[in-house]
């Protein structure tokens, strides 16, 4: 399991580790320093390209399914676009604008 936190809330649990179970301190360290070494410049170009992908595919399918309504004269929504495109309606509603503009 991942979260985010700030460097204040880090430093802060660090104290409270130190305070209470030097091994879970120890523990925390360690993979505090295996977050950082993993995020090397190549994955994180790799981790871009793929979101940028997909977010590519998912505009493709978001045209296709505004067509295919507008050719079968139903109403353009973003749910129906969703349905139509076989995404989720969260992704389709981060279009919602690019699908209102069809």
């Amino acid at each position: 399991m991942r979260i985010t936190i700030t460097n204040e809330e880090f430093n802060n649990i660090q104290k409270i580790l130190v305070q209470n179970d030097i091994s879970l301190y120890e523990r925390f360290n360690e993979e505090f320093k295996k977050s950082i070494l993993s995020c090397t410049p190549k994955k994180i170009k790799a981790t871009n390209k793929a979101n940028i992908a997909k977010r590519r595919k998912s505009r493709n399918a978001i045209t296709n399914a505004v067509n295919m309504l507008r050719f079968e004269d139903r109403d353009i929504t973003v749910y129906s676009v969703a349905k139509t495109a076989a995404i989720s309606y969260n992704t389709a509603k981060q279009y919602k604008d690019f699908i209102l503009a069809q």
